[in-house]
């Protein structure tokens, strides 16, 4: 009798401890699911780094391969300053004609030449900094802006060509003379679209013949050519 009374306090014990033991792993993982989760930067950081990688790979694939350009040819790929002076206030230029719904081939019309320049061209390469030919029709400006003299007349009042001795040129209506007359002026000679500093561009022109900073005429030994 005494021993069934031991095996019954015996078997209460194991019982006992097998719910305690229980209990206690309920708690732990009761604590554990309240636990503030951890950031998943590092995972989202992994997805990023993932997708860099094929990005990476992407244009690795495409490096080399040529750029076959057309007139439809998305210019924004390659030359990316220039697209960036459509929305930069610092290039007013470039921002008026980006709020008119300019295009970079509604100006930029000669197919051959532009075809030509860009014969060889790989994905990959640096494109070039500065326009190594002319691929901007004066018919073009005239089209939109009118005739020179119109522009001469818009313009009757500006100081921007101002050389340092305060001589002021209308820029669209340069005074007669020889070397002016041999030598027409373009559009594009001053204007540069994506430029930051339209007066500095035209002095540049200006000084290929002129001292720099002098308009006045019979300052140099001789006149250079252009």
């Amino acid at each position: 009798m005494e021993c069934e009374v031991r095996r019954g306090h015996r078997r209460l014990v194991f019982a006992a401890v097998c719910l305690a033991m229980l209990a206690v792993a309920a708690l732990t993982a009761t604590l554990l699911g309240c636990s503030p989760s951890q950031p998943t930067a590092d995972t989202g950081s992994g997805a990023a780094a993932e997708q860099n990688v094929g990005e990476a790979s992407s244009d690795d694939a495409a490096a080399g391969q040529p750029v076959n350009w057309t007139m439809e040819s998305d210019c924004v790929t390659c030359h990316t300053a220039e697209a960036a002076s459509a929305t930069d206030s610092a290039c007013p230029q470039g921002t008026a004609h980006e709020a008119q719904g300019v295009t970079c081939v509604t100006c930029h019309t000669d197919e051959a030449v532009l075809s030509q320049a860009h014969d060889g061209v790989a994905m990959g390469d640096k494109p070039a900094t500065k326009p190594s030919v002319v691929t901007v029709d004066e018919a073009t400006c005239i089209a939109c802006h009118g005739e020179l003299s119109e522009m001469a007349a818009l313009t009757a009042d500006s100081t921007a060509l101002t050389d340092d001795k305060g001589t002021t040129v209308n820029p669209h209506e340069r005074p007669a003379g020889e070397k002016h007359d041999e030598n027409p002026t373009t559009c594009t000679d001053c204007h540069n679209n994506h430029s930051k500093d339209l007066p500095k561009d035209a002095m540049k022109y200006c000084a290929q013949c002129h001292h720099r900073g002098t308009f006045e005429c019979g300052t140099c030994h001789e006149l250079r050519e252009r």
